[in-house]
Formats: C-alpha cells, structure tokens, sequence
C-alpha cells in the first residue's frame, strides 16, 4: 500500500506528526507504510494489553482479597501510562485508525 503525506494529513494526522514520523524515517529508515503499520501494531498490543489488565483486576476483586486487589491497582496505575508513553499512544491510534480506514476502503479481489 501507497502512504502519502497528504493522505495521512487529510486521515487526521498534523503537520508536527506527520514530521515526527518522518524524522523517525531518517534515523532508523523504512517508509511512511512500514511506520504506520508498526505504529497500529504497537496501538493493537498496548490495547490488548490494557484490557487483559482491567479484566484481571475485575477478577481479582471479585476473588482475591483486598490487599491483593489494592496492590494490583496501584501496580497498574504506574505500569499503564509507561507502557503508553513507551507506544506513542497518539501516533500509535491516528496510525491504527488510518490503517484501519484503507483497509476498509480497499477494493476487495
């Protein structure tokens, strides 16, 4: 698939992103198709990742005792923001969203 600037501008991305993503191209090389794919992938499993979280810390307050569950709690309040810091989450959405959208729109053969 062919990503263009103006595509990705006209998807909802910025001027300021769209030059993040080209900055990353010009340290680490690929193209504006590979780092969007990476940026969605990495959206995808810090998405799964979070719910897998809420959904054991669901569990462990149904089951578990309440130390437990407050020490799960806090663990989490410290461990998501860095796992979606360490994604760009804003990127990694627009990225996923974009992605998400051409594939949908994509003729099928």
């Amino acid at each position: 698939m062919k990503v263009s600037d103006a595509e990705l501008l006209k998807s909802g991305f910025s001027y300021e992103e769209l030059q993040k993503l080209k900055n990353n191209i010009a340290n680490y090389g690929g193209s504006l198709d590979s780092v969007t794919h990476d940026l969605a992938n990495r959206f995808n499993a810090s998405k799964w990742i979070t719910i897998t979280a809420f959904i054991i810390l669901a569990l462990t307050l149904v089951l578990a005792s309440v130390d437990t569950s407050i020490t799960l709690a806090a663990t989490l309040a410290i461990v998501l923001p860095l796992i979606w810091y360490l994604t760009p989450a804003k990127l990694a959405y627009k990225s996923w969203r974009y992605r998400r959208l051409t594939i949908n729109s994509e003729p099928r053969q």
